[in-house]
C-alpha cells in the first residue's frame, strides 16, 4: 500500500520542500506530461514561475532508469497526442507531489506508491526507501501546522498557513 500526507502549499512551501528533500539526496524533479523527453525534467525547480499540477521527484540515491512513452492512440483526447510521458514512474523511487491551489480550496498531497503498484515487486530498495521517506514526513509534520484535530486534515507549510491564517485562502 502507498503512502501519502495531505498538503497545503505554496509555491514557495513546494520551493522549500524540495530544497529539504534535496538536502537529503540529490535529487531531479519531473512533471507528468511534455512536448519531449528533456521537457519533462524540470531544470530548475527553485527558479520556475510556472506550478504545474503534480510533480514527482526522485532521489538520485536510489537506481532507476525512466521509461519514457508517448500518448496516441484511439481514445487519447486530440489536444494531448504526442505528450511524453515516464511509463515506469508508478513502480520508481519516486515522491509524488500534487500542488494546491488554495484559492479554489484544493489541497494535494505527496505520496511514495509503495508497493501499491508493483505487483512483481520493487527494484530498489523499499526498506532504505522507506526510511528516506519517514525523513520527510518528519519534517513535514515539524515545519507544517494542522488547523484541525482531523487525522485526514492537511499539513499547512509555513507559508500556506499564513495564507491561511490571514484569511485569503
Amino acid at each position: 500500500m502507498g503512502r501519502q500526507l495531505q498538503l497545503a502549499t505554496t509555491r514557495t512551501d513546494e520551493t522549500q520542500l524540495l530544497r529539504f528533500i534535496a538536502s537529503l539526496a540529490p535529487i531531479r524533479v519531473f512533471q507528468s506530461f511534455a512536448v519531449s523527453q528533456d521537457a519533462l525534467w524540470v531544470p530548475n525547480y527553485e527558479n520556475v514561475d510556472v506550478q504545474w499540477p503534480m510533480l514527482y521527484i526522485w532521489p538520485l540515491t536510489f537506481p532507476w532508469s525512466p521509461i519514457y512513452a508517448q500518448t496516441g492512440g484511439p481514445g487519447c483526447p486530440r489536444e494531448c497526442i504526442g505528450q511524453f510521458y515516464i511509463a515506469n514512474s508508478h513502480i520508481a523511487p519516486v515522491l509524488e507531489l500534487s500542488c494546491s491551489d488554495l484559492l479554489r480550496r484544493r489541497h494535494g498531497r505527496i505520496y511514495w506508491g509503495r508497493d501499491f503498484s508493483a505487483p512483481n515487486g520493487l527494484d530498489y530498495d523499499g526498506t532504505a526507501f522507506s526510511k528516506f521517506v519517514d525523513r520527510v514526513w518528519r519534517w513535514i509534520r515539524k515545519v507544517g501546522t494542522r488547523v484541525s484535530r482531523d487525522s485526514l486534515a492537511p499539513y499547512y507549510l509555513p507559508d500556506a498557513y499564513k495564507v491561511h491564517a490571514g484569511g485569503n485562502a
